[in-house]
């Protein structure tokens, strides 16, 4: 009769341990879960000799993944960074996307202004390239997004200084050329020399412009100031007509 009464409760405390294991391997996996979730927004960035290399959490508790320039998502944005000479980088993480893109900004735009005030063809090139990485950041702050367009401007007006000079030189070599016409004597001799003279003034214009030295500008004449009535003279009243000159009388032959 004990037996029987005992096979019932024996079943029921295994079914409760059933339950409760359960229970504890649900809970597990949902700790998995948002431990994974979370780790997969996180982010972080680490020197690797010359390069900074950018690298974004797994779909696991642990562990991250290098982002690789070829990343059909994050490549073009996020790929390896070249480090300028110089720089000093420490190992960081991030917590989300936004986080990375504005701690990034603040990293590269000194790095682009660098390069544009160099003035170099290939520093301009790579300030470009910066600034281009940049625009495609999308978690900006709006006073980022306002040193972004001006740091555009800088690069765009040192790129413009540069193709003056270039066309500077450009002029100068059509100078030498024509020179070496009227030099020679040839038929077009009398054509050069007035080009060569009008080329003279260009190339000193553009080299002064891409120095960013004042060109002087042509003097206009002063406006002439209305002369003042003389002392004793009467001004006509407006509205009444002028005095006309007396008619000479004719006297009847």
């Amino acid at each position: 009769m004990a037996d029987t009464q005992t096979q019932p409760a024996r079943r029921g405390g295994g079914l409760s341990r059933l339950v409760l294991w359960l229970l504890v391997l649900a809970l597990l996996a949902a700790v998995w879960w948002l431990a994974s979730e979370r780790n997969l927004r996180r982010f972080a960035w680490r020197p690797d000799e010359s390069i900074l290399t950018i690298s974004k959490g797994r779909f696991f508790p642990l562990g991250m993944a290098n982002i690789a320039t070829d990343d059909p998502q994050l490549g073009k944005v996020y790929g390896p960074i070249p480090i300028p000479q110089g720089a000093k980088i420490s190992e960081q993480e991030f917590d989300d996307q936004t986080a990375l893109d504005r701690a990034l900004f603040d990293l590269v735009a000194p790095w682009a202004r660098a390069d544009a005030q160099k003035g170099e063809e290939k520093s301009i090139a790579e300030a470009g390239r910066l600034v281009d990485r940049a625009s495609a950041l999308p978690g900006l702050t709006a006073e980022q997004h306002q040193q972004l367009a001006a740091l555009r401007g800088e690069l765009a007006f040192t790129a413009a200084r540069q193709e003056l000079l270039q066309a500077a030189k450009l002029v100068l070599s059509a100078r030498r050329k024509l020179q070496s016409v009227e030099e020679g004597g040839g038929e077009h001799a009398l054509e050069a020399g007035p080009l060569l003279r009008e080329l003279e003034g260009i190339q000193g214009l553009l080299e002064d412009t891409s120095q960013s030295k004042p060109h002087p500008m042509p003097s206009t004449p002063p406006p002439r100031q209305p002369t003042a009535p003389k002392q004793g003279a009467l001004a006509p009243d407006a509205g009444t007509a002028a005095p006309s000159a007396p008619r000479s009388q004719t006297t009847a032959a």
